[in-house]
């Protein structure tokens, strides 16, 4: 069977903590893009697993609150617009059926090439417990691993540059890229995503063009055009 090289999911997820041993997911948003083109996009709001454990410290980041995970019918439910979380093995089957569109997970030569900004060390790892969590052996199916990380593409591509960036997070570098940067929609993951897959755009055409433009220090003409 022949397939396509070029099935990409780009993948951002919302965490109640920094360990996916411990924490759950709140949010997991993305694209599919094969051949260029972006053929679906997704962005699931849901409740972790009760087992998770909720760090005050994530939701400060997210800026949610504990009790929009509960049940709508608790009395100390809180509601709030286009964030309706729900049961997260809803979502893990809407997910799945969503790859079983573009991948057929049977084929071991048919499965997406995973994208995002730090994924190997978080987003990855976080998805994999996730599915192990709704008691599937079977990430390995769906997704090629290693990962392709655009935060370890973008610290090759500014390496001698790197003294500049006070630090190496998603808005940091996009806005060194010339990226314009909403800092109001930073760590809801659909816009997060978004970032990522501009910068992975243009690392890809830096790659493939096999050339950075000197005098890289002038922040947002990093490029030849």
């Amino acid at each position: 069977m022949t397939v396509s090289t070029s099935k990409v999911i780009f993948i951002d997820v919302e965490t109640t903590g920094t360990n996916p041993e411990l924490n759950g997911l709140t949010q997991v948003s993305g694209c599919i893009q094969i051949d260029d083109q972006v053929r679906e996009s997704f962005d699931y709001y849901l409740r972790p697993f009760p087992r998770d454990v909720i760090e005050d410290a994530a939701l400060k980041v997210t800026g949610l609150d504990r009790r929009q995970f509960l049940l709508p019918d608790d009395p100390n439910f809180l509601h709030v617009d286009g964030q309706d979380f729900v049961d997260p093995y809803e979502v893990f089957t809407q997910l799945k059926q969503l790859l079983a569109n573009h991948i057929d997970q049977y084929d071991k030569n048919d499965k997406f090439q995973f994208v995002g900004y730090n994924a190997h060390s978080f987003d990855m790892p976080f998805m994999r417990k996730f599915w192990e969590k709704n008691n599937d052996r079977f990430f390995g199916s769906w997704f090629w691993y290693p990962c392709l990380d655009v935060m370890l593409l973008w610290a090759q591509i500014l390496q001698p540059e790197r003294a500049q960036l006070t630090n190496f997070k998603l808005a940091t570098v996009a806005r060194h890229c010339g990226i314009e940067v909403d800092d109001s929609r930073l760590h809801d993951s659909q816009y997060d995503i978004e970032l990522t897959r501009e910068l992975w755009l243009i690392a890809r055409e830096i790659i493939d063009r096999g050339r950075v433009k000197k005098q890289p220090e002038v922040q947002g003409t990093l490029f030849d055009f």
